[in-house]
């Protein structure tokens, strides 16, 4: 590619195009599978739907494993938020203070900020919840209209399992326009019963399946906290 910034130009003189290259991302298919027995017995014997029970609970552990990923990843699989570069260390280990919650902030650009979101382990909310900026207001805020009830510095606050606890040398926090992370859903969860597969053990299999990979696409939306090293 070759192409030409805004520069100062002379009148009738040519202008020249500079070297220039777009940076890319290569995201592949990782392939998750889950599988659980029910036993007949066990589903001729009890006044509960034994089988939608165990269907919603196999949603529901892709849920919290997907978010897992999406945040911590797996080395050689799905990278997720690992690939942020764009980081704050704290200078206590188990310790977060206001400036450097401005300081992860702050590492974001502006016209990024107006789609900004704090991810959060509810470890870190709860330290953060007690911390007051210089006239004793708390700077966790109650906000009714945000999906978890507050907002800090402006932006709604989020949070999820699979981010860290206050830690020596982990992520409790992070910010940013979270559309900076590509994934790729090459095949959607979808969930099977397998009703004559295990006939022979009087058991109902239901397996499901799901194929995705997530990198960090645009560093600069997004930012995180890391706490110091013992």
């Amino acid at each position: 590619m070759k192409q030409s910034s805004g520069k100062y130009s002379t009148r009738f003189n040519e202008l020249e195009a500079s070297a220039g290259q777009f940076k890319s991302i290569s995201l592949k298919g990782f392939l998750v599978g889950a599988l659980s027995k029910i036993s007949r017995s066990l589903i001729n014997n009890v006044n509960f739907p034994i089988v939608d029970y165990v269907v919603n609970k196999i949603a529901e552990s892709y849920a919290l494993w997907i978010d897992k990923e999406l945040i911590k990843g797996t080395n050689d699989k799905i990278d997720g938020l690992k690939g942020i570069s764009q980081k704050v260390t704290a200078a206590a280990s188990t310790v977060i203070t206001a400036d450097e919650l401005i300081d992860v902030q702050d590492m974001v650009p502006d016209v990024y900020q107006p789609n900004c979101v704090w991810t959060m382990s509810k470890k870190a909310r709860s330290a953060i919840r007690k911390l007051k900026d210089g006239e004793g207001n708390y700077l966790l805020n109650k906000d009714a209209t945000t999906k978890w009830g507050y907002t800090l510095f402006g932006r709604p606050v989020y949070i999820s399992d699979a981010v860290d606890g206050v830690e020596a040398e982990k992520i409790p926090v992070y910010y940013g326009d979270f559309s900076g992370l590509a994934v790729k859903i090459s095949e959607g969860f979808s969930l099977q019963l397998l009703l004559e597969k295990y006939a022979t053990q009087h058991a109902v299999g239901a397996v499901a399946w799901m194929e995705l990979d997530a990198k960090v696409e645009y560093a600069q939306k997004m930012a995180a906290l890391v706490m110091k090293a013992t």
